[in-house]
């Protein structure tokens, strides 16, 4: 019976951790990444520091004075350590300018591409590598 259950078992686990990277792989083409949406003065509403991607939640206000609730997905939280984020790298109430990939069908979610701070830090997404300009303590927030 054992060896039954081995024989099915077996090749069966691995056929399924053979698929799991292909699985957990996902690509951008959910989103626009012709030219990036430009939210100045967006008030950041949330920051989630989680696996596998940090999540940023903003409003916006648009011209005609609309209310635009955002919603962005960063890289990793290991790749975005890596480039000077820290889960106090964005505190709600901040008041910033952020990029973002938008979504192709239209809805005010994205793929994050970064974050100019009314004092000059730029933070950059994990995938576009950090512009800091040399400054090492760029997601650093006292």
């Amino acid at each position: 019976m054992k060896t039954k259950f081995m024989k099915v078992a077996v090749p069966f686990a691995v056929l399924a951790s053979m698929a799991s990277p292909s699985l957990a792989h996902h690509s951008a083409s959910a989103f626009d990444l012709s030219e990036p949406v430009v939210l100045p003065d967006a008030v950041v509403t949330e920051f989630i520091w989680i696996n596998p991607h940090p999540l940023i939640k903003a409003d916006y206000t648009d011209e005609e004075g609309n209310v635009q609730h955002w919603t962005m997905e960063m890289g990793s939280t290991v790749s975005s350590q890596l480039v000077g984020w820290t889960r106090t790298s964005l505190i709600p109430g901040d008041v910033v300018t952020l990029y973002v990939w938008p979504a192709k069908s239209g809805e005010t979610v994205g793929r994050f591409n970064k974050v100019d701070f009314p004092d000059g830090t730029v933070l950059r997404d994990s995938q576009r590598g950090a512009d800091d300009g040399g400054r090492s303590d760029a997601g650093l927030r006292q």
